[in-house]
């Protein structure tokens, strides 16, 4: 959903504010100033004004948690954990100096702007159309209240007033465009060579010695997981809709509490002729006089609607409007063509948009599909209607009961007539019938909750709620190296040999500076009865190359330019596997070969990067102005 949320906020302010700090971020150092072990705020003070500390801590654990859900059993570095909480640290305090301007600067964000950015986001849409229950749907599966959200847009909203003032003065000079296009479209003529970590793994040796001393510094990466066994009992909305008992009686009633839903309202096929007021009402309302005179005396409506109509929507179809609902149309509009018959023309009409001439051009009346008509949809309407009171009524049950039962699930079952169900083995990564909900396994792993002493309810997917309770709880813990003596071999050979191939990759670079021939020296790392590969024979190549790997193509353009002799140099691919890399020649990018179409959208790229600049510098200014005090134990 968050991500739908983004897709529709363009500017860098109104992206902070909701936390995607997808822009170039400067991180500042973080002042911990202890006052008797405290600082003199609980959480974070920007300018004197408090910052949640619920969210900030919210927002660290979901990161956190994110961390382990993608990369389950991997335990985080306490370095990345450090970095994690600047970057949390710093995105509030960002967040918070950018409202602090905004309320600075006056600007506001009305109720209307604020419904009209959450009408867009798809993720509360039905159909392309904006829906209150899949509103609430999407902010209860998120667990984030209405009210808080709502704020939350507000302040982007006002953020992106300050966004668009920003890009409004944005502008790059044409000697730093042309440099850009020089920059970005630039060529240069490379060719590279891998040398594959596994062909060095016949000549290592894995000495015990070795072994241990490296086991040491990876221990981390063989602890056991966190894990608990838990049990729950489940709510489930498309079982409940099944034991839903259904007879004709109670059809025909639903059907007749929802004959609106079986019924299709009057349309009508109208046509107009509209004359904007302008400043000049009066001569408007004139010409629309005498347009409708002008029918009257029977000139044909279409072709007076393409010469006069100021509709540019219709007035190329002769005014035609097409099939119209009532309620889709402005008042005096819709009054006035639901008066008429079909062929009348009415005279002038006033509206916001000025004063129309309509003829009603054919009516369809509307109907309403009977009982027998809909039976076969009535039914799993109904059941899916009445399963969701019923749910809603046993999630309220189940939230009271939990919470007064203490720890006793068993009360919980008894009391709802549910079956208490298990999960062993339950990470943070998830596990089992409960999947891998990140609200779930925050909740899991709360400290009060391994305990075991306390119940939660959860809801692990839409329509499925659960309350548990913690019946066993392992802690992490590191495994001795003779119970994954084996592993940890293969990861200390395999460490070896990408070494190995390190060092060779480094010997070949420096065997070519010496004047070694490139297809001669690399000759030996194509493997036997295979062609050569294209990698190794010179070819240009440009920053966006999607075939050429990630690494060679940064460390290729990270390369000097040569001068009058082949670059050469070393990366390391993902895999391990090492790369030797040469440059002999840089061919600059011009504007000069774009189009006028590509040209145009390449000054809007440059525009908008110099706004993003700005941007960067704008909350560094903030940023180096700010007081800002942060709690050392805030996430303690």
């Amino acid at each position: 959903m968050l991500q739908a949320i983004h897709d529709n906020l363009k500017g860098v302010f109104a992206m902070i504010v909701l936390g995607a700090l997808a822009v170039v971020f400067i991180f500042w150092g973080v002042e911990f100033v202890s006052v008797g072990g405290l600082t003199s705020t609980q959480g974070i003070s920007v300018n004197g004004e408090e910052v949640s500390v619920a969210d900030v801590q919210q927002d660290f654990q979901d990161r956190i948690t994110q961390y382990q859900v993608s990369m389950p059993g991997v335990e985080m570095p306490e370095e990345v954990r450090e970095q994690v909480r600047q970057s949390v640290v710093e995105g509030a305090v960002t967040a918070e100096l950018i409202r602090q301007r905004t309320d600075e600067l006056r600007f506001r964000a009305s109720d209307r702007d604020v419904l009209a950015l959450i009408q867009q986001i798809p993720a509360f849409q039905v159909d392309g159309k904006f829906s209150k229950d899949a509103y609430y749907a999407a902010l209860r599966a998120a667990n984030i209240e209405p009210a808080y959200f709502e704020a939350q847009q507000k302040n982007s909203v006002a953020a992106r007033q300050l966004d668009r003032g920003l890009f409004a003065s944005a502008f790059i000079l044409p000697v730093e465009f042309e440099r850009r296009e020089a920059l970005l479209n630039e060529a240069r003529e490379v060719a590279w060579v891998v040398l594959p970590a596994e062909r060095f793994l016949s000549g290592i040796q894995a000495d015990d010695a070795g072994l241990a001393a490296w086991y040491e510094q990876h221990k981390g990466d063989y602890r056991t997981e966190e894990r608990v066994n838990l049990q729950y009992v489940e709510i489930d909305l498309e079982g409940l809709a099944a034991s839903v008992p259904v007879d004709e009686e109670k059809l025909r009633a639903y059907y007749e509490e929802n004959r609106d839903r079986y019924s299709s309202a009057e349309r009508r096929r109208l046509r107009h002729i509209l004359i904007a007021s302008g400043s000049d009402d009066a001569a408007a309302e004139a010409a629309a006089r005498a347009a409708y005179d002008r029918v009257v005396a029977g000139e044909d409506f279409a072709t007076l609607a393409a010469e006069l109509s100021q509709d540019p929507g219709s007035a190329s179809q002769g005014g035609d409007l097409g099939w119209q609902d009532r309620d889709a149309l402005v008042k005096p509009f819709a009054d006035a063509a639901w008066s008429m018959k079909p062929g009348d023309v009415s005279p002038p009409v006033r509206t916001e948009f000025g004063w129309h001439v309509i003829k009603l051009e054919a009516v369809d009346p509307g109907a309403t599909r009977s009982f027998e008509e809909v039976a076969a949809e009535l039914e799993p309407e109904y059941r899916r209607a009445e399963s969701e009171k019923l749910f809603g009524d046993l999630q309220e049950q189940l939230d009271t009961v939990a919470f007064e039962a203490g720890g006793d699930l068993a009360r919980v079952a008894e009391s709802l007539a549910l079956d208490v169900r298990s999960v062993d083995g339950f990470t943070r990564a998830g596990g089992g019938a409960l999947g891998n909900s990140p609200d779930l396994i925050r909740m899991v792993f709360d400290p009060e909750v391994l305990t075991g002493s306390q119940l939660r309810t959860a809801e692990v997917a839409p329509g499925r709620v659960i309350a548990f309770k913690v019946v066993a709880y392992e802690p992490p813990r590191d495994r001795p190296l003779d119970e994954v003596r084996e592993q940890a071999t293969a990861g200390y050979t395999a460490d070896l040999a990408r070494q190995a191939a390190t060092q060779r990759a480094t010997a070949l670079a420096e065997e070519l500076r010496a004047g070694a021939d490139w297809r001669e020296a690399t000759r030996s790392w194509v493997p036997a009865g295979a062609a050569e590969p294209a990698s190794t024979t010179l070819r240009f190549i440009q920053r966006g190359e999607a075939a050429v790997p990630p690494p060679v193509r940064e460390a290729a353009f990270r390369a000097r330019q040569p001068a009058g002799a082949p670059v050469y140099g070393t990366t390391a691919l993902p895999s391990g596997d090492a790369v030797v890399w040469t440059v002999t020649y840089v061919r600059p990018g011009s504007s000069g070969a774009l189009s006028p179409e590509q040209r145009n959208a390449a000054l809007r790229d440059a525009r908008e990067w110099s706004a993003y600049r700005d941007a960067s510098t704008y909350v560094a200014k903030l940023r180096a102005d700010a007081e800002v005090q942060v709690n050392p134990q805030l996430f303690r």
